[in-house]
């Protein structure tokens, strides 16, 4: 869901990125689930194709930014690229948040993840707006 999130806000703020998923516990070559599927499918966002791929060191060491979900998540990273710049998706909330961590919806019920879809679409659409090249990020005279 995070990484669909992501792919619209950046599109819709004229931003060129790459957005790429990974778990750190994934079921490599899974599809989506089924409640994220439908969570996603709400807010006009198809994630269906989704394919799960694990976390590793080629896809770290690509990445400009790593967006953890919880700590754990961020110290499974740093153990892979102890010089990777990791931030994580809570620190991106409006409002304090339950120990920086984004809740796990696998296995849960249909209506977790509607609340972690909202979640993510919270903290994604911030994280976005700061990004370079966002145009929230330009400043007088430099052109944006």
């Amino acid at each position: 869901m995070a990484e669909a999130i992501l792919r619209e806000r950046f599109t819709e703020l004229g931003v060129e990125a790459e957005v790429r998923s990974a778990g750190t516990y994934a079921v490599v070559g899974g599809p989506a689930q089924p409640h994220a599927v439908s969570a996603a499918a709400r807010a006009g966002l198809d994630i269906s194709a989704h394919v799960a791929r694990q976390l590793d060191h080629e896809l770290v060491r690509w990445a400009d930014t790593v967006l953890c979900m919880s700590p754990s998540h961020a110290r499974e990273v740093r153990s892979i690229d102890s010089a990777a710049e990791i931030q994580l998706v809570a620190d991106f909330a409006s409002r304090p948040y339950r120990g920086s961590e984004i809740p796990d919806p696998m296995g849960r019920p249909a209506i977790v993840y509607d609340e972690v879809f909202e979640e993510l679409e919270e903290c994604l659409a911030e994280f976005a707006a700061r990004h370079p090249g966002s145009p929230a990020e330009a400043r007088p005279g430099d052109g944006g």
